[in-house]
C-alpha cells in the first residue's frame, strides 16, 4: 500500500513565487525514503503538503489511500508526523515529559494512554533518564530527540524528518539517524528523510532528488549516486565513500564501488596484503 501518494500535484506560493509542478511521487508503507535537494528545491514544501499544512493548487494527495481534504485533514495529521529543522521552534513546554505529551493531549488522548505513550516515545529515542529535565538545558542532539519523541507520542504511521539533522554536529546527526533507522526497522514505521546530507540518504531504501520544484531523479541510493556528474548539476555532491572509491581506482587500487565502509576497509586490507 502507498503510505504517501502524490498525483500531478501543483503548488505555488503566489504569483512569481516558488512552485511545484506536476509532482508524482509514491512512498510505500514501511519504506525508508530519502528526499535530496539543494535549498529551494521543494523538499520542505513536499513535507508540508503531505501533512496538510499546505494545500495543493491542483492534483491529488492520498495518505494510506485516503484523499487529503478538509474532511480528512484532522485524521491525516495524526497519521503523518513532521519533525522540523530547529527543535527550539517545536518546544512548547519547559520539562521534557510535558513537551512530549503536548501533541497527544491536543488530540484528546486519555490520560492513562498519554503516560504509556510518553514511556514508549522516550524509550524509543533513548531519553528516559531525561524525563524530568529542562528542555533548554539539553544539547542540540538531545533536543531533537525530544522533538522526535513528541511526534512519536502521536503514534503516527509516517514520520517525516524535514532537515532535522541540519543544525546538529556529526555526533548529533548520528544519534538521530540511529533512532530513525531503529523505528523503521523495528517498529515498521514509514520514514521520509528530507536532507542535503548525501551520507544520510545512503541508508534509505530509495532516494528522490528534487530540483526547482520537480522530481528529477529517483531510484536506490546506489543508482542515484552512480551518476555523480548529474548530481553535480543539481548542486549535490557524491558521498565521501564514493569519492574515496573513485580515487583509489584511479590510483591503481581495484576496489568495488560500494556504499559500505566495512566492505571498503576489507577490500583495501586485502589489496595491501596481496600487494605486499
Amino acid at each position: 500500500m502507498h503510505a504517501i501518494e502524490f498525483r500531478d500535484v501543483d503548488f505555488s506560493y503566489g504569483e512569481g513565487g516558488f512552485r511545484i509542478s506536476k509532482l508524482n511521487l509514491d512512498v510505500e508503507e514501511g519504506e525508508f525514503v530519502a528526499i535530496l535537494g539543494h535549498n529551494g528545491s521543494g523538499k520542505s514544501t513536499f513535507a508540508r503538503l503531505a501533512n496538510g499544512i499546505l494545500v495543493p493548487d491542483r492534483g491529488t494527495i492520498r495518505i494510506f489511500g485516503v484523499p487529503l481534504s478538509d474532511k480528512t485533514l484532522y485524521e491525516i495529521r495524526k497519521q503523518v508526523g513532521v519533525v522540523f529543522q530547529n527543535p527550539d521552534n517545536q518546544t512548547v513546554a519547559s520539562i521534557v515529559e510535558d513537551d512530549v505529551a503536548f501533541g497527544a493531549e491536543n488530540i484528546g488522548t486519555p490520560r492513562e494512554e498519554i503516560g504509556r505513550r510518553i514511556d514508549f516515545a522516550l524509550g524509543a529515542v533513548g531519553m528516559q533518564a531525561y524525563r524530568h529535565a529542562t528542555v533548554q538545558r539539553l544539547s542540540g542532539g538531545q533536543k531533537q530527540r525530544v522533538a522526535v519523541a513528541g511526534v512519536l507520542a502521536l503514534k503516527p504511521r509516517v514520520m517525516i524528518l524535514d532537515e532535522s539533522t541540519a543544525m546538529l554536529d556529526p555526533r548529533g546527526r548520528k544519534e538521530i539517524m540511529d533512532v530513525v533507522l531503529r523505528l523503521n526497522r523495528e517498529e515498521k514505521m514509514t520514514v521520509v528523510l528530507i536532507t542535503h546530507f548525501v551520507e544520510e540518504a545512503m541508508q534509505a531504501d530509495r532516494a528522490f532528488v528534487m530540483n526547482r520544484g520537480e522530481l528529477v531523479m529517483q531510484g536506490t541510493p546506489r543508482e542515484i549516486f552512480s551518476d555523480g556528474e548529474r548530481l553535480l548539476t543539481f548542486n549535490l555532491a557524491l558521498p565521501r565513500i564514493s569519492v574515496i572509491c573513485q580515487a583509489l581506482n584511479e590510483g591503481g587500487m581495484s576496489v568495488t564501488d560500494t556504499l559500505d565502509f566495512n566492505i571498503l576497509a576489507d577490500e583495501i586490507a586485502k589489496e595491501l596484503v596481496c600487494g605486499s
